[in-house]
């Protein structure tokens, strides 16, 4: 199984298992979200709305409750979602993202660690939603894990002794096809620190595209 599908069914696994926002992540002692945070809040001046793509357990979103007017959060499982913070100005859609259709216009769209669980034809549909849902002028980051020179596709992990769906597509690859759908800039920010990329074959970098 090459698809969304076996990334959906092995979070299932995770999701009802979960006593923590942590627990959706596969390393739970790598925690990078004060980063996360940090370039959504260098990108958010002028930014009152944001939608978020595939929120987890609410690690970043949770940090920004205070920072915007409006935040819509989407995350596929409930058990997962129970854990971001109930407030006033947060929405959360329990939806599967190849699925869901935004029915506003957002100044910002985000989608942090959750592409590589899709593959080319599913992240590119993604991606044109997101860019859809951008009010003019708007931006949508991207942070992910991405391959350098080559795609990089995993389907059992070694660590794990599961089954694990994971396409990290070639940076350079993805920049060019966001360009395509129409974002006028793309920008390649090396977004972590050194000790957060344990594989010589792949990068965390996060993409700022203006619409």
């Amino acid at each position: 199984m090459d698809t969304n599908r076996a990334s959906l069914n092995f979070y299932g696994e995770m999701a009802k298992q979960s006593t923590s926002p942590y627990d959706t992540k596969l390393q739970k002692r790598n925690d990078f979200s004060q980063y996360d945070v940090k370039l959504i809040l260098e990108h958010s001046h002028n930014v009152s709305s944001l939608m978020d793509f595939g929120s987890g357990g609410g690690l970043i979103i949770n940090q920004l409750v205070d920072h915007f007017s409006k935040i819509i959060a989407i995350e596929y499982f409930e058990e997962f979602s129970r854990f971001i913070l109930k407030a006033p100005n947060l929405s959360i859609v329990n939806e599967d993202l190849l699925l869901y259709e935004p029915e506003t216009s957002v100044d910002m769209v985000t989608m942090f660690g959750t592409a590589h669980h899709f593959n080319t034809d599913e992240s590119l549909l993604l991606y044109k939603k997101a860019y859809n849902a951008l009010d003019s002028d708007g931006i949508f980051i991207l942070k992910n894990q991405f391959g350098l020179g080559a795609t990089k596709v995993v389907t059992y992990s070694d660590e794990l002794e599961k089954d694990y769906f994971a396409e990290y597509r070639d940076v350079t690859f993805e920049v060019d096809r966001l360009k395509a759908i129409g974002f006028s800039s793309v920008d390649v920010v090396d977004v972590y620190p050194p000790e957060a990329n344990r594989w010589n074959d792949t990068h965390f970098y996060a993409l700022t595209c203006k619409k």
